[in-house]
């Protein structure tokens, strides 16, 4: 039978109240036989690794991370998003705390591999199925090491350099730890997804009862790629170490060159990403319950049961490129001083644009027109219009309905990787690395100009390719849009802005006011910038929360944040 997991992982947490053995410790009432000795229980304590993964479906004070970048704003004054760039940040007035949540991921894993790793569960050796349990049994132990691997990456692009535990700590021990360094960490991450590479499965096929959601091979490959290409940017590369691009290039290409096998190098249309469990590209994601919360938080003011939230900026509109023929390296940048431009400023854009951002006077959810002008049913001065002028779109639910006659909800899918990210991770890298964008060898076969054009040439955006006459520097800052607007909302923009320290230039954030002829019905569009955002470089890193400094005087405080 073929079994959901995501959704057994969710109903163990909901359940765990009542089951003690799934929160097992040295004080439990359980014994340890009682735990690892059965075969569903120990089952159950590594699938419980897996709910220490989070989505970014409204993470923070539910408002996306997004609104913490140039990416998005987010309406409502009371949400602590605001802490990102208001200047109350600090290692008291914390925002986006993992700290305790990865170390309690780190801990369950640590606690599986010691107690649950090499379990024969002797009194099942006879009853039917048992050859394919023990090999679902034994694939666990890869799983969770990868989840560990994650959970340090989460961490360390957060805070840096941080302790290296894997093994279970008592409480006093834990509280002597001392942080390693942002090298050591970044390749111990790296070292354990080449371990766990060479044992996990490329899908789970029957042998494992067709189960989805589990970490796969590439999913090992995916984070080791991601890893390695932070590792290489300017934020902790400051002398430009090639080699370390040519190793996040590397990381890339083993995906790149395996993506047929591993059946993900499909690129079908860019709706379909959002909530899409089979989506071609996708290589690991999150799964979250069915639910209209999503839709709630950021559906426009004005439709039903909608209270809006996270909204996209103009920035990230202006990021969108005219889609028309010629060099793409020559106009086709939305221009604000062109008149023909912004007779129509969403007119033959990149398609992109229009899945990911509810535009003015577009049909939306319930099959409403979407009034974001002043004075319309979605726009100021409402309470909680949108200022930018746009809603979001991308990962929202158009049919999930709020009217009386009856709610909906509906599941959601967080992508964590997907094969587009890895074409542009290699991209990047490849151009770091070597004198020009279109370097290609016997080694490197694809260049990073090509590697980009698959991306913009996906089903159904068909953006004229990069040419081969791409500069260096150019390639540079269209590879840095492409994700931009490729992997809008995907909690991409908020690390690429720390990793290639760009921060003081996106705290300028532009908004549109639209107004409408009631005579006409035309519309008139005006940008202006909003420049209330505070940047310090000391925001590179989060500050380590002084709860934490206070518990383990070993801890030392990042740079800054003292």
């Amino acid at each position: 039978m073929k079994t959901q997991l995501i959704i057994l992982f969710t109903l163990i947490v909901s359940v765990s109240s009542c089951s003690d053995f799934l929160s097992y410790d040295e004080t439990s009432s359980y014994s340890e036989d009682q735990v690892f000795g059965v075969y569903s229980r120990a089952t159950q304590m590594a699938t419980n690794v897996y709910s220490y993964l989070e989505d970014d479906f409204g993470s923070v004070n539910d408002a996306m991370r997004a609104a913490g970048t140039d990416e998005a704003e987010y309406v409502w004054p009371n949400s602590n998003v605001h802490t990102f760039y208001n200047g109350t940040w600090s290692a008291i007035n914390t925002v986006d705390d993992k700290w305790a949540h990865y170390y309690k991921g780190i801990r369950a894993a640590n606690l599986f591999l010691e107690k649950g790793v090499g379990q024969t569960f002797e009194e099942n050796k006879y009853q039917s199925g048992y050859d394919k349990a023990m090999r679902k049994y034994n694939n666990l132990q890869y799983e969770v090491r990868f989840l560990r691997a994650y959970f340090y990456f989460e961490l360390l692009k957060r805070y840096g350099g941080v302790p290296l535990i894997t093994k279970v700590l008592t409480e006093q021990e834990a509280n002597t730890v001392t942080r390693e360094t942002y090298d050591k960490i970044s390749g111990f991450i790296v070292s354990e997804c080449d371990e766990v590479a060479k044992y996990l499965p490329r899908a789970y096929d029957a042998s494992y009862d067709a189960e989805t959601g589990r970490a796969t091979r590439a999913a090992a490959l995916a984070l080791k790629a991601r890893c390695l290409l932070y590792g290489a940017s300017k934020l902790h590369n400051e002398s430009s170490d090639v080699a370390k691009w040519i190793s996040a290039a590397d990381a890339a290409k083993v995906l790149i060159d395996s993506a047929v096998v591993f059946k993900i190098n499909q690129l079908i249309g860019y709706d379909k990403i959002p909530n899409n469990i089979a989506l071609p590209e996708l290589i690991f994601a999150c799964r979250v319950p069915n639910s209209g919360t999503f839709e709630a938080l950021n559906y426009p003011i004005g439709f039903e049961g909608g209270k809006s939230g996270t909204v996209p900026t103009q920035n990230l509109v202006d990021a969108y490129e005219i889609k028309r023929a010629g060099n793409p390296l020559d106009g086709t940048y939305f221009n604000w001083n062109d008149p023909v431009q912004t007779a129509n400023p969403y007119a033959n854009r990149d398609p992109r644009l229009g899945f990911t951002v509810v535009l003015n006077n577009t049909l939306w959810a319930y099959t409403e027109r979407v009034e974001a002008w002043i004075g319309g049913n979605s726009g100021l001065p409402k309470a909680g219009a949108t200022p930018s002028g746009y809603y979001l779109k991308k990962y929202l639910d158009p049919n999930i309905s709020f009217k009386p006659s009856g709610t909906t909800s509906s599941r959601h899918v967080w992508v964590i990787f997907r094969y587009a990210e890895v074409l542009l991770n290699y991209a990047e890298a490849m151009n770091e690395a070597f004198p020009t964008p279109t370097y290609k060898d016997a080694k490197y076969t694809l260049s990073a100009v090509e590697a980009v054009n698959l991306v913009r040439r996906r089903t159904g955006v068909l953006l004229t390719a990069l040419p081969t006459t791409i500069s260096k520097e150019d390639f540079r800052a269209k590879v840095r849009n492409e994700r931009r607007v490729e992997l809008a909302f995907e909690d991409h923009r908020f690390w690429d802005i720390r990793r290639w320290k760009i921060g003081p230039e996106t705290v300028a954030i532009k908004r549109t006011r639209i107004e409408r002829d009631p005579l006409t019905g035309t519309f008139t569009y005006s940008t202006y910038t909003n420049n209330d955002r505070i940047w310090d470089d000391k925001m590179y890193y989060y500050p380590i929360p002084l709860a934490e400094i206070y518990k383990n005087r070993n801890l030392t405080q990042n740079p800054g944040w003292e």
